[in-house]
């Protein structure tokens, strides 16, 4: 399992560990944008604690990696991430609920052709989906998803941002590093996405969770 911290030059295990001697009765809301390069973003919230750029000393971003390499079997994606999600053992999970429909402009000549490419895709997307509900329903975690526009109108107040805009409303609010330029490759949008997903967890549900009944939201 590859992980990337682009906030926080730290292998995950480090992250955790160092941040392990405050946690009680802190909880974890682990935010993920869900994918081949799965971004995350997780940060610990205590009673009193207003929730919002002030946790930012506590925010933690980066990507996993799901991909299969040439001797691996697709369930190596699955099992990568239910290892992650142990890993971290969050409190609380909410992820990006990407939803694929048809648009409008679609017209019968390319129908077909258009639903070929999105099928792998959704298929794909719906197995990490069934994974993280599974294993947040075995281990007693609740867990929910957001839609592309809340995300987007949270990030930006527009629920149509482009993912350049999503990049910088993250380096802003987040006061993360990452490149707009080149992110098809690197990826970091999904980072920029999961680190919204997550603010979004902590403002609607961080005070559902044993011991931070007392947070205040900003």
């Amino acid at each position: 399992m590859r992980t990337n911290f682009h906030v926080r030059p730290a292998t995950l295990r480090e992250a955790i560990a160092s941040d392990n001697v405050a946690r009680p009765p802190a909880r974890l809301v682990l935010g993920l944008d869900l994918g081949s390069s799965c971004g995350f973003a997780y940060a610990y919230v205590a009673r009193g604690v207003t929730i919002g750029p002030k946790l930012i000393s506590r925010w933690h971003l980066g990507q996993l990696d799901l991909s299969a390499g040439s001797y691996e079997s697709g369930a190596i994606r699955f099992v990568k991430l239910r290892h992650f999600l142990a890993a971290v053992s969050p409190d609380l999970v909410v992820y990006e609920d990407v939803k694929f429909t048809a648009t409008q402009d679609i017209n019968r000549a390319n129908a077909n052709a258009v639903m070929a490419r999105i099928s792998t895709s959704a298929e794909f997307l719906g197995a990490l989906k069934a994974t993280v509900c599974t294993w947040c329903e075995e281990c007693g975690v609740p867990c929910t998803g957001f839609k592309i526009g809340t995300i987007k109108k949270r990030a930006t107040g527009r629920g149509n941002a482009s993912k350049e805009d999503m990049i910088e409303a993250a380096n802003v609010l987040f006061g993360a590093q990452l490149e707009v330029e080149g992110y098809e490759a690197t990826g970091v949008d999904n980072v920029a996405d999961a680190s919204f997903v997550c603010l979004l967890g902590l403002e609607q549900y961080a005070d559902g969770l044993e011991g931070v009944s007392g947070a205040e939201k900003s």
